[in-house]
């Protein structure tokens, strides 16, 4: 670029400057004009001020020092100036996040777990800690209980997996600290004769964690009495009576 064409360039951004810095004052001219200018209200007696009360925004204020803004953006826009956009805030990784803490109660019926004699016999409960819900409410009975199968069938939806014996009349309250990575949470009741659809629920973690879960364990079947279970209505799930096979 010569010398000449600098000086051009120079002459012209600073005409762009002087128009741009001209329209800023004409546009505070104008509004101080507009606010003065502005028919005064007749006096009437004061209205009492509450105590406490904040005073209102000037809205001409607002109005005024927008059009500022305006101005001083539209400058910096025709010297090929711009101030810098504003980043998004960045996105935390569940890693950093603080772990879930879910609340468990579990009560087991004096009729738990029945054998075709009626006898109440001792139950296995898994929980199991999953990235998604979807394979894990998809398997058959036949997976659960066996780790092999487990891990084949669930595959990486599966972060962790603990087990529990409950005896009949048993009480049972447990803490679970579940990793952000483990968005839901499942349960499986190993019963001898399991009533179809009521011995497997899902949960959302974040949704247990503000609400806990309250479980329980009957001759054939689970029902939920706190917590929603996921794709099951809760009439259905809170029902505990029910007709074993």
């Amino acid at each position: 670029m010569n010398t000449r064409t600098r000086e051009r360039l120079g002459v012209r951004i600073g005409d762009l400057i002087a128009a741009s810095l001209l329209a800023s004052s004409v546009a505070l001219s104008v509004a101080i004009s507009g606010c003065a200018s502005a028919p005064s209200i007749p006096s009437g007696p004061a209205m009492p001020t509450m105590p406490g009360t904040p005073s209102a925004p000037s809205s001409s204020s607002d109005g005024l020092l927008g059009m500022i803004s305006s101005a001083t953006d539209a400058a910096l826009s025709a010297v090929g100036l711009k101030k810098p956009d504003v980043p998004p805030a960045p996105e935390i990784p569940d890693s950093a996040m603080p772990d879930y803490k879910v609340n468990w109660r579990v009560y087991a019926s004096e009729s738990l777990n029945v054998d075709e004699q009626g006898h109440a016999l001792a139950l296995v409960v898994r929980i199991y800690k999953l990235k998604s819900p979807d394979a894990f409410l998809q398997a058959s009975y036949d997976t659960f209980g066996d780790a092999a199968k487990e891990k084949a069938v669930l595959g990486d939806d599966l972060v962790g997996v603990r087990e529990l014996q409950l005896v009949p009349n048993q009480h049972h309250e447990a803490m679970d600290k579940v990793a952000r990575e483990a968005r839901y949470i499942g349960i499986v009741a190993l019963y001898k004769n399991a009533l179809a659809g009521r011995w497997r629920y899902a949960f959302s973690t974040a949704a247990a964690d503000k609400t806990g879960l309250t479980i329980g364990a009957h001759a054939c079947a689970l029902s939920i009495q706190v917590g929603e279970a996921i794709g099951q209505a809760a009439s259905t799930v809170r029902s505990v009576a029910m007709p074993c096979p």
